[in-house]
């Protein structure tokens, strides 16, 4: 959402691209102690599930 504006000003951008990448590390940073905390059952969902976006013709379980 922060990147959906009918009009782009520089500091919209900068705030854009600030959050996008406060989103990303932070996504790093969770996913890093979920491995820590759930172990073998966080990377095998993890291997199902998508990060960010679905994926249509990726099935979960499939491998």
């Amino acid at each position: 959402m922060f990147w959906a504006t009918p009009h782009m000003t520089v500091g919209h951008l900068v705030f854009s691209a600030a959050m996008t990448g406060y989103i990303l590390v932070g996504t790093a940073l969770e996913e890093r102690d979920l491995v820590r905390s759930l172990g073998s059952r966080y990377l095998a969902y993890r291997r199902d599930v998508p990060r960010f976006f679905p994926v249509p013709w990726r099935r979960a379980g499939r491998r």
